[in-house]
């Protein structure tokens, strides 16, 4: 097969480069569709800024090169087989595969195949609500409203029934959340929970200052070698409050008796079928659009959008 990915050649540039390989024994030859982009995630890695001691542990399922450049790098895609069956699988961004037949997630033809690139956002969003424990009965903070983060609050809203509060800086972001029916936060109210995905210490401090005594403060940010600084000398020790990390790869420990990476991939199919999350799909990039995409991330322009899908 040929096939065509995207590469980060180095911290300044992406291209589309073409390449050829034989399909393996009892491997699957997936024609893709769409797949997504974490946004927070893949700018660190085309901007070279993971970790070095991180470069082994970060390295994801079909990923070529490593993180020093060139890396061919992407972790959620849908495609068909050549049967046209509809599967979800962790690979990086590029227009047909071969995968083993054990890495593939065969998903209902019901489940919208746009929205099924979502589905290890999802397995971030599950993560973060079993440790944070939430219940219907608490009054909650999302801080950040990128991919993670809408899902994040329309799921804490419809399926958990939370008490839901958001807070985006951005202007577009914070008028298109007003019209989809957020309520945005004040600045006075103390929440139990807070979700801080802004992938910013300013979020994070927000979510420490406004977090009611032994609150919980969930931090799903990557943050890459960028340093982090805040502020601990009043609201934090004052009020004993906990700043939990939510990590997508593992299932929770408490969690490892009663669930696995299925299970949980099946609940976030579930919570597909029960929830619309396709309003929130609010770019489409063509696949060979995708170098120019990066260039724009690389030049920190404004980001106005929510989740970010590539179409094959």
């Amino acid at each position: 097969m040929e096939a065509k990915s995207l590469w980060h050649t180095d911290e300044r540039q992406s291209e589309i480069l073409s390449e050829t390989f034989r399909l393996a024994p009892y491997c699957l030859e997936v024609v893709s569709a769409y797949s997504a982009i974490s946004l927070g995630t893949e700018k660190l890695v085309a901007t070279g800024k993971v970790p070095t001691e991180m470069h082994q542990i970060m390295r994801v399922p079909y990923q070529s090169g490593n993180f020093a450049f060139p890396v061919k790098y992407g972790y959620s895609i849908v495609g068909k087989t050549k049967e046209n069956e509809w599967l979800h699988a962790m690979h990086p961004h590029q227009d047909c595969f071969s995968i083993s037949a054990a890495d593939a997630y065969f998903f209902s033809e019901t489940v919208n195949p746009m929205v099924a690139t979502q589905l290890s956002n999802l397995e971030t969003v599950i993560n973060a609500l079993w440790m944070s424990k939430v219940t219907a009965e608490d009054s909650v903070l999302v801080c950040g409203l990128g991919s993670i983060g809408i899902l994040l609050a329309q799921t804490l809203k419809e399926y958990v029934g939370a008490k839901v509060c958001v807070l985006e800086t951005n202007p577009t972001k914070k008028a298109a959340l007003q019209n989809w029916g957020f309520e945005s936060c004040n600045g006075q109210k103390e929440y139990t929970i807070c979700f801080n995905v802004s992938a910013h210490a300013d979020g994070l401090q927000y979510c420490i200052e406004h977090t009611v005594a032994e609150g919980k403060i969930m931090e799903l940010s990557w943050y890459g070698n960028q340093a982090v600084s805040l502020k601990l000398g009043a609201h934090f020790h004052y009020k004993r409050l906990q700043i939990i990390s939510v990590q997508v790869a593992e299932i929770p420990m408490a969690y490892r008796e009663e669930q696995t990476y299925r299970s949980r991939k099946q609940l976030a199919e579930k919570l597909m079928l029960e929830i619309d999350y396709t309003k929130f799909i609010t770019r489409i990039i063509p696949f060979a659009e995708l170098p120019s995409f990066f260039e724009e991330i690389r030049k920190d322009k404004p980001n106005n959008d929510f989740i970010t899908i590539v179409k094959y």
